[in-house]
């Protein structure tokens, strides 16, 4: 998602609660950041919150998979 697009969002998201179900890497002007953006209410994550999100939908995944 495009940083000026990202802050667009996130400025029209406002405060509400977001689960942040799809997350995009960042860029401006063609060029990638190191951030990922929530495609729902613009909040930017690192790239070691990003990996901590995966693992935990991961584990979430497999939970359900055993009941």
């Amino acid at each position: 998602m495009e940083y000026t697009v990202a802050q667009k969002v996130k400025k029209e998201w406002g405060k509400k609660e977001c689960d942040h179900p799809h997350l995009e890497k960042e860029y401006y002007v063609g060029a990638f950041l190191i951030n990922y953006i929530c495609t729902s209410c613009g909040k930017e994550f690192t790239i070691a919150e990003k990996l901590e999100m995966d693992q935990l939908s991961k584990r979430q995944k497999q939970d359900l998979s055993f009941h």
